[in-house]
């Protein structure tokens, strides 16, 4: 079946349908013509049990606002947490946004209201969401956070938006296994869950490709830096997929200025380097390396987790005007794609079944 087809069964849309693809929840191959097909029982098996095995979640916080706080959610975000958000404030197109596959996070403003409760119990019933943290807030009721079950929890609903996040991002935080080894280097919260991720792709040692290669030597270009790289971001080190201006192949994750966008989770620019005390002592300050500016944008997989970056470095102190910002977040993107059709295409021949969805249609 095509993928429209499956949609059409399904009674989804067909984005949502290419989304299931990909995150694996339902399966596919590839005909030897380059399209995408889904075997009609794997449909049927969907519809007759829609929970199966748990699908990975993807790398959001999907937030029903309350009432003229969702373009304050957007701009704020969840600091640090490694998560992308989406956004809505009302009930319809939320659900909208649990379609495709279920999010790390759910939060729910104003659950006191008799409609958003609903919608809170439905989805605690919903096995679909059972790897979900799902946080409920109240403007009334404790002032302190309510554990409701292991993946539960009531908190309450600041009047600043950003103290709201605040206090979700300390909740997380603080919701992280004791005992575990604190680097000497920013983390995000979902770093378990990202570096799976990093895994998955198996991009981590991977032979050169001309693909990345081109995209990298273009963001050289558009910035006119004198280095370019598409990192990857493990445990303890940083590796080059692509390079342009530099030698080396791999650094430790501590001298790694990608890291900083690993943790922002957006476009990160340092103008001078020698300026920001965390980098005092970083050894690429010194000679024979000299680096003084960094911006990287983040590289996702196509659940939303940032592997690493596509960065440019310069020894000199300089800028980003717009259109090199603009230029470097498409690049980024540009590589985004390439490793959500690598990794699909490393799925399907791993399944070792003929060769479906038409790639074009993934591309869109």
């Amino acid at each position: 079946m095509t993928t429209a087809d499956a949609a059409e069964l399904l009674g989804v849309s067909v984005r949502t349908a290419q989304l299931w693809v990909e995150s694996g929840q339902l399966p596919s191959w590839k005909t030897p013509g380059g399209h995408r097909r889904i075997r009609r029982q794997a449909v049927m098996d969907l519809i007759d049990d829609p929970v199966q095995e748990p699908a990975d979640l993807t790398a959001h916080a999907v937030i029903l606002a309350g009432k003229g706080r969702g373009a304050e959610w957007q701009q704020v975000g969840l600091p640090g947490s490694g998560l992308l958000i989406d956004v809505a404030e009302d009930i319809a197109p939320f659900r909208a946004h649990l379609q495709a596959a279920p999010p790390t996070l759910i939060i729910i403003e104003n659950v006191e209201d008799a409609e958003r409760r609903k919608l809170t119990t439905s989805l605690s019933s919903d096995a679909r969401f059972r790897q979900t943290l799902v946080i409920t807030m109240s403007g009334k009721g404790a002032a302190s956070p309510i554990p409701r079950g292991a993946k539960r929890a009531q908190i309450p609903m600041m009047t600043a938006v950003a103290a709201t996040s605040a206090s979700v991002v300390d909740y997380l935080k603080a919701s992280l296994p004791d005992g575990e080894e604190v680097p000497g280097f920013g983390v995000p919260w979902n770093e378990k869950a990202r570096l799976d991720a990093v895994k998955r792709s198996a991009l981590v040692g991977s032979e050169a490709d001309s693909r990345f290669d081109r995209l990298v030597r273009l963001a050289a270009y558009a910035t006119q830096a004198p280095i370019a790289m598409f990192t990857l971001i493990m445990k303890d080190q940083q590796w080059f997929k692509s390079r342009v201006g530099f030698d080396g192949e791999d650094t430790s994750r501590d001298w790694a200025f990608c890291n900083e966008t690993l943790v922002a989770n957006e476009l990160t620019v340092i103008e001078d380097l020698t300026r920001v005390e965390t980098y005092k002592q970083n050894p690429t300050l010194n000679e024979p390396y000299g680096f003084r500016f960094y911006a990287g944008a983040p590289v996702r997989d196509p659940l939303g987790f940032a592997l690493g970056s596509v960065c440019i470095i310069d020894t000199v102190p300089r800028t980003l005007n717009t259109e090199e910002r603009d230029a470097l977040i498409a690049i980024a993107d540009a590589i985004s794609n390439l490793i959500r059709l690598t990794v699909l295409d490393g799925a399907q021949s791993r399944d070792g079944r003929p060769p479906d969805i038409d790639l074009a249609r993934l591309a869109g």
